[in-house]
């Protein structure tokens, strides 16, 4: 036994079985996973890693024999069971299911029919499960209709969507010519209030000059001081 010609799965080393081990511990003590980069110190890790745990492994899809024959990374299957690729493929696989089904069920008849016999409980048991996998391809099929309504409604979304960008830029344009113009508007105003208050100082100095060589004197709130001093009462 010790004897047996070994192959090196990891060089080209070529020995007997019981040299083999030594091989390893020489030249492959430290062993990386070529995927995600782990390293190991020993073999047996190293391949039970890579067949059960390594995440970034590439693996194949389980239902590949019937149409999903697209490799995936084994952190990302879940994702890959929602793709239409491998719902197309458990259609497939439940629509064979169906037709070994019914041929059975074809089968039982006809024992049925020849034999005159009480019905087989296993027979009920096909039937049932005939009409639940019936209704599984008709909820699957609904499944994968609404997949494709929604991706319709998203490539719709897509198409719309750059022109109401471009509306929405629009508007803000707009938005942002009409602030510049009540800035403008606002500056104007200031302007004019400023120009309003000097003329009406002009006007108020003009009123308190004399060109006659009459002194002129201006009492502010006069009808106010009037009212205060007839108020007063003055001392007994």
């Amino acid at each position: 036994m010790k004897s047996l010609p070994v192959d090196c799965s990891f060089c080209q080393w070529i020995g007997v079985l019981n040299n083999y081990q030594k091989h390893l511990d020489q030249s492959h003590s430290n062993l990386k996973c070529e995927y995600c980069g782990e390293q190991f110190n020993s073999v047996n890790r190293f391949n039970e890693h890579k067949v059960f745990e390594c995440q970034q492994l590439i693996i194949d899809c389980i239902l590949k024999d019937f149409g999903c024959n697209k490799p995936i990374i084994r952190a990302k299957v879940k994702d890959h069971y929602l793709t239409q690729q491998h719902q197309r493929a458990i259609l497939n696989v439940v629509r064979q299911l169906l037709s070994q089904l019914n041929d059975r069920q074809m089968v039982n008849d006809i024992s049925r029919t020849t034999t005159a016999g009480t019905l087989n409980p296993a027979v009920v048991q096909l039937e049932e499960l005939h009409e639940m996998l019936d209704i599984l391809v008709g909820s699957i099929e609904t499944l994968t209709n609404d997949e494709k309504h929604l991706t319709n409604e998203s490539l719709q979304m897509q198409i719309t969507l750059p022109t109401l960008i471009e509306e929405l830029s629009k508007v803000k344009l707009s938005i942002e010519e009409s602030n510049s113009f009540l800035e403008g508007v606002k500056h104007n105003q200031d302007i004019l209030n400023q120009d309003l208050s000097s003329l009406q100082e002009k006007i108020n100095d003009l009123q308190c000059i004399s060109y006659d060589g009459t002194f002129v004197w201006k009492i502010i709130n006069f009808q106010e001081k009037m009212s205060k001093l007839n108020s007063y009462s003055y001392p007994q």
